[in-house]
Protein backbone atom coordinates (compact mmCIF):
# COMPACT_ATOMS: atom_id res chain seq x y z
CA UNK A 1 0.00 0.00 0.00
CA UNK A 2 2.80 2.35 0.95
CA UNK A 3 4.62 1.56 -2.31
CA UNK A 4 1.44 2.28 -4.30
CA UNK A 5 1.02 5.65 -2.59
CA UNK A 6 4.67 6.45 -3.19
CA UNK A 7 4.34 5.60 -6.90
CA UNK A 8 1.21 7.74 -7.21
CA UNK A 9 2.95 10.62 -5.44
CA UNK A 10 5.97 10.39 -7.73
CA UNK A 11 3.74 10.19 -10.81
CA UNK A 12 1.87 13.31 -9.69
CA UNK A 13 5.15 15.14 -9.17
CA UNK A 14 6.41 14.16 -12.63
CA UNK A 15 3.15 15.25 -14.28
CA UNK A 16 3.17 18.54 -12.39
CA UNK A 17 6.76 19.23 -13.38
CA UNK A 18 6.03 18.28 -16.99
CA UNK A 19 3.04 20.60 -17.16
CA UNK A 20 5.09 23.40 -15.63
CA UNK A 21 7.86 22.77 -18.15
CA UNK A 22 5.41 22.85 -21.06
CA UNK A 23 3.85 26.08 -19.83
CA UNK A 24 7.25 27.78 -19.72
CA UNK A 25 8.36 26.43 -23.10
CA UNK A 26 5.40 27.26 -25.33
CA UNK A 27 3.77 30.67 -24.99
CA UNK A 28 0.21 31.08 -26.26
CA UNK A 29 0.71 33.74 -28.91
CA UNK A 30 -2.98 33.63 -29.83
CA UNK A 31 -3.61 35.76 -26.74
CA UNK A 32 -1.38 38.51 -28.17
CA UNK A 33 -3.41 41.01 -30.15
CA UNK A 34 -2.60 41.72 -33.79
CA UNK A 35 -2.46 45.38 -32.70
CA UNK A 36 -1.35 45.56 -29.05
CA UNK A 37 -2.06 48.73 -27.08
CA UNK A 38 1.08 48.32 -24.96
CA UNK A 39 4.51 46.70 -25.14
CA UNK A 40 4.49 42.90 -25.16
CA UNK A 41 6.91 41.84 -22.42
CA UNK A 42 8.54 38.53 -23.28
CA UNK A 43 9.22 35.92 -20.61
CA UNK A 44 11.09 32.62 -20.69
CA UNK A 45 9.54 30.46 -23.38
CA UNK A 46 8.95 30.14 -27.12
CA UNK A 47 6.80 32.67 -28.95
CA UNK A 48 5.94 31.21 -32.35
CA UNK A 49 3.64 33.57 -34.23
CA UNK A 50 3.15 31.23 -37.17
CA UNK A 51 3.62 33.94 -39.79
CA UNK A 52 1.30 36.55 -38.23
CA UNK A 53 1.71 40.29 -38.78
CA UNK A 54 1.70 42.42 -35.62
CA UNK A 55 0.80 46.10 -36.03
CA UNK A 56 3.00 48.28 -33.83
CA UNK A 57 1.02 51.49 -34.24
CA UNK A 58 -1.08 50.74 -31.17
CA UNK A 59 1.85 51.13 -28.76
CA UNK A 60 2.82 54.45 -30.33
CA UNK A 61 6.20 55.80 -31.40
CA UNK A 62 7.42 56.11 -27.80
CA UNK A 63 7.46 52.39 -26.92
CA UNK A 64 8.87 49.17 -28.36
CA UNK A 65 6.42 46.57 -29.59
CA UNK A 66 8.30 43.71 -27.90
CA UNK A 67 10.71 43.87 -24.98
CA UNK A 68 12.98 41.32 -23.32
CA UNK A 69 14.28 42.53 -19.96
CA UNK A 70 16.44 40.37 -17.68
CA UNK A 71 15.09 37.10 -19.02
CA UNK A 72 16.73 33.85 -20.19
CA UNK A 73 15.87 31.29 -22.86
CA UNK A 74 13.39 33.38 -24.79
CA UNK A 75 12.65 32.41 -28.40
CA UNK A 76 10.63 34.60 -30.76
CA UNK A 77 10.01 33.60 -34.38
CA UNK A 78 7.85 33.62 -37.49
CA UNK A 79 6.36 37.11 -37.43
CA UNK A 80 6.21 40.45 -39.22
CA UNK A 81 6.21 43.77 -37.38
CA UNK A 82 4.85 46.86 -39.10
CA UNK A 83 3.72 50.46 -38.57
CA UNK A 84 6.20 52.44 -36.50
CA UNK A 85 6.61 51.33 -32.91
CA UNK A 86 9.72 52.95 -31.37
CA UNK A 87 11.50 49.61 -31.88
CA UNK A 88 10.21 46.30 -33.14
CA UNK A 89 12.09 44.67 -30.25
CA UNK A 90 14.10 46.18 -27.39
CA UNK A 91 16.43 43.94 -25.36
CA UNK A 92 18.18 44.37 -22.03
CA UNK A 93 20.19 41.59 -20.39
CA UNK A 94 18.61 38.55 -22.05
CA UNK A 95 20.81 35.44 -22.18
CA UNK A 96 20.27 32.51 -24.56
CA UNK A 97 17.88 34.58 -26.66
CA UNK A 98 16.82 33.25 -30.06
CA UNK A 99 15.25 35.35 -32.83
CA UNK A 100 14.37 33.88 -36.22
CA UNK A 101 12.24 34.56 -39.28
CA UNK A 102 11.60 38.10 -38.01
CA UNK A 103 10.48 40.68 -40.59
CA UNK A 104 10.09 44.44 -40.15
CA UNK A 105 8.48 46.74 -42.71
CA UNK A 106 6.83 50.14 -43.07
CA UNK A 107 8.66 51.44 -39.98
CA UNK A 108 10.29 54.56 -41.44
CA UNK A 109 9.25 56.66 -38.43
CA UNK A 110 10.70 54.19 -35.91
CA UNK A 111 13.93 54.77 -34.01
CA UNK A 112 15.20 51.32 -34.94
CA UNK A 113 14.33 47.70 -35.65
CA UNK A 114 15.82 45.23 -33.15
CA UNK A 115 18.08 46.80 -30.51
CA UNK A 116 20.20 45.25 -27.76
CA UNK A 117 20.55 48.22 -25.42
CA UNK A 118 23.82 49.82 -24.38
CA UNK A 119 25.04 48.92 -20.89
CA UNK A 120 22.84 45.84 -20.46
CA UNK A 121 24.93 42.76 -21.24
CA UNK A 122 23.48 39.70 -22.95
CA UNK A 123 25.13 36.33 -23.63
CA UNK A 124 24.73 33.51 -26.13
CA UNK A 125 22.40 35.12 -28.64
CA UNK A 126 21.25 33.31 -31.79
CA UNK A 127 19.68 35.28 -34.64
CA UNK A 128 18.41 33.49 -37.74
CA UNK A 129 16.90 35.29 -40.73
CA UNK A 130 16.04 38.97 -40.29
CA UNK A 131 14.37 41.07 -42.99
CA UNK A 132 13.86 44.82 -42.82
CA UNK A 133 12.36 47.23 -45.34
CA UNK A 134 11.78 50.97 -44.84
CA UNK A 135 12.96 51.08 -41.23
CA UNK A 136 14.07 54.24 -39.42
CA UNK A 137 17.46 53.83 -37.73
CA UNK A 138 19.38 50.55 -37.76
CA UNK A 139 17.62 47.33 -38.73
CA UNK A 140 19.64 45.32 -36.16
CA UNK A 141 21.85 46.87 -33.49
CA UNK A 142 23.84 45.03 -30.84
CA UNK A 143 25.47 46.47 -27.75
CA UNK A 144 27.39 44.47 -25.13
CA UNK A 145 26.66 40.96 -26.38
CA UNK A 146 29.15 38.19 -25.56
CA UNK A 147 28.69 35.23 -27.88
CA UNK A 148 26.37 35.74 -30.83
CA UNK A 149 25.52 34.09 -34.12
CA UNK A 150 23.68 35.94 -36.90
CA UNK A 151 22.70 33.84 -39.90
CA UNK A 152 21.24 36.20 -42.51
CA UNK A 153 20.10 39.82 -42.57
CA UNK A 154 18.43 41.50 -45.55
CA UNK A 155 17.82 45.22 -45.05
CA UNK A 156 16.74 47.87 -47.54
CA UNK A 157 15.81 51.53 -47.21
CA UNK A 158 17.04 52.08 -43.65
CA UNK A 159 18.15 55.48 -42.38
CA UNK A 160 20.90 53.74 -40.41
CA UNK A 161 22.86 50.52 -40.80
CA UNK A 162 21.63 47.16 -41.92
CA UNK A 163 23.60 45.69 -39.01
CA UNK A 164 25.50 47.70 -36.38
CA UNK A 165 27.52 45.86 -33.73
CA UNK A 166 28.97 47.79 -30.78
CA UNK A 167 31.22 46.62 -27.93
CA UNK A 168 30.33 42.98 -28.45
CA UNK A 169 32.58 39.94 -28.88
CA UNK A 170 32.85 36.30 -29.90
CA UNK A 171 30.49 36.62 -32.83
CA UNK A 172 29.84 34.99 -36.19
CA UNK A 173 27.80 36.53 -38.99
CA UNK A 174 26.70 34.74 -42.14
CA UNK A 175 25.49 37.13 -44.85
CA UNK A 176 24.45 40.77 -44.54
CA UNK A 177 22.70 42.11 -47.64
CA UNK A 178 21.67 45.74 -47.86
CA UNK A 179 20.34 48.28 -50.33
CA UNK A 180 20.02 51.98 -49.53
CA UNK A 181 21.27 51.74 -45.95
CA UNK A 182 21.96 55.34 -44.85
CA UNK A 183 22.22 56.38 -48.49
CA UNK A 184 24.13 59.66 -48.63
CA UNK A 185 25.12 59.35 -44.96
CA UNK A 186 27.98 57.90 -42.95
CA UNK A 187 26.53 54.61 -41.77
CA UNK A 188 27.01 51.32 -43.61
CA UNK A 189 25.31 48.09 -44.53
CA UNK A 190 27.56 46.48 -41.88
CA UNK A 191 29.34 48.53 -39.25
CA UNK A 192 31.49 47.62 -36.23
CA UNK A 193 32.04 50.40 -33.71
CA UNK A 194 32.82 51.42 -30.12
CA UNK A 195 35.53 48.88 -29.31
CA UNK A 196 33.72 45.96 -30.84
CA UNK A 197 35.58 42.68 -30.44
CA UNK A 198 36.24 39.41 -32.22
CA UNK A 199 33.86 38.54 -35.06
CA UNK A 200 33.96 36.59 -38.32
CA UNK A 201 31.71 37.49 -41.26
CA UNK A 202 31.11 35.29 -44.27
CA UNK A 203 29.85 37.94 -46.73
CA UNK A 204 28.69 41.53 -47.05
CA UNK A 205 26.64 42.50 -50.10
CA UNK A 206 25.83 46.20 -50.29
CA UNK A 207 24.21 48.41 -52.89
CA UNK A 208 23.57 52.17 -52.95
CA UNK A 209 24.36 52.72 -49.27
CA UNK A 210 26.37 55.30 -47.35
CA UNK A 211 29.15 52.74 -47.01
CA UNK A 212 29.32 49.01 -47.57
CA UNK A 213 31.53 47.86 -44.68
CA UNK A 214 32.81 50.19 -41.94
CA UNK A 215 34.95 49.34 -38.90
CA UNK A 216 35.70 52.24 -36.57
CA UNK A 217 36.46 53.59 -33.08
CA UNK A 218 38.74 50.97 -31.60
CA UNK A 219 37.01 47.90 -32.99
CA UNK A 220 39.33 44.91 -33.38
CA UNK A 221 39.80 41.37 -34.62
CA UNK A 222 37.13 41.39 -37.32
CA UNK A 223 37.51 39.16 -40.37
CA UNK A 224 35.25 39.60 -43.39
CA UNK A 225 35.74 36.76 -45.86
CA UNK A 226 34.10 38.34 -48.90
CA UNK A 227 32.42 41.57 -50.01
CA UNK A 228 30.27 42.56 -52.97
CA UNK A 229 29.87 46.33 -52.70
CA UNK A 230 28.85 48.94 -55.26
CA UNK A 231 27.09 52.27 -55.49
CA UNK A 232 28.26 53.53 -52.08
CA UNK A 233 27.93 57.28 -51.69
CA UNK A 234 31.09 57.27 -49.54
CA UNK A 235 33.72 54.56 -49.11
CA UNK A 236 32.78 51.05 -50.12
CA UNK A 237 35.10 49.78 -47.38
CA UNK A 238 36.36 52.05 -44.61
CA UNK A 239 38.58 50.86 -41.76
CA UNK A 240 39.23 53.75 -39.37
CA UNK A 241 41.10 53.63 -36.05
CA UNK A 242 40.51 49.88 -35.81
CA UNK A 243 42.87 46.99 -35.12
CA UNK A 244 43.39 43.67 -36.89
CA UNK A 245 40.41 44.19 -39.18
CA UNK A 246 40.76 42.20 -42.38
CA UNK A 247 38.75 41.94 -45.60
CA UNK A 248 39.95 38.81 -47.37
CA UNK A 249 38.32 39.02 -50.79
CA UNK A 250 35.56 40.19 -53.08
CA UNK A 251 35.03 43.51 -54.82
CA UNK A 252 34.26 47.05 -53.66
CA UNK A 253 33.28 50.19 -55.53
CA UNK A 254 32.50 53.49 -53.82
CA UNK A 255 33.79 57.05 -53.51
CA UNK A 256 36.61 56.21 -52.87
CA UNK A 257 36.35 52.45 -53.19
CA UNK A 258 38.44 51.53 -50.13
CA UNK A 259 40.16 53.41 -47.32
CA UNK A 260 42.30 52.53 -44.28
CA UNK A 261 43.04 55.33 -41.84
CA UNK A 262 44.71 54.94 -38.45
CA UNK A 263 44.81 51.83 -36.32
CA UNK A 264 47.10 48.85 -36.87
CA UNK A 265 47.13 45.38 -38.35
CA UNK A 266 44.37 46.20 -40.83
CA UNK A 267 44.24 44.95 -44.41
CA UNK A 268 41.98 44.87 -47.46
CA UNK A 269 42.57 42.16 -50.06
CA UNK A 270 39.33 42.76 -51.95
CA UNK A 271 39.45 44.19 -55.47
CA UNK A 272 39.25 47.93 -54.82
CA UNK A 273 39.76 48.93 -58.45
CA UNK A 274 43.01 50.68 -57.64
CA UNK A 275 44.94 52.12 -54.73
CA UNK A 276 43.55 51.97 -51.19
CA UNK A 277 43.11 55.52 -49.89
CA UNK A 278 44.29 56.72 -46.49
Amino acid sequence: MKNTKLKLSLTTMVLTCSLFSISTIAADTSTISSKPSDTVKLRTGTYDFGGRTIDGSGVGTGKPLFSCNKQAKVTIKNLTVTNNPRYAMFIRSCDNLKISNFTMKNMSKSKGGIRFDKGYASKNVTIGTIKASHVGGHALELWDVDGYSISKVNADNTTGCGVLVNRSKNGTIGTVTGDKNAQGGGYATLRFANNNGKVTVNKVKSRNSGRGFFSVSGSSNATVKSVDISGSTKEGIYIQDAKNTKVLGGKSRGNPNCRIRGGSGNSIKADCGGKIAN
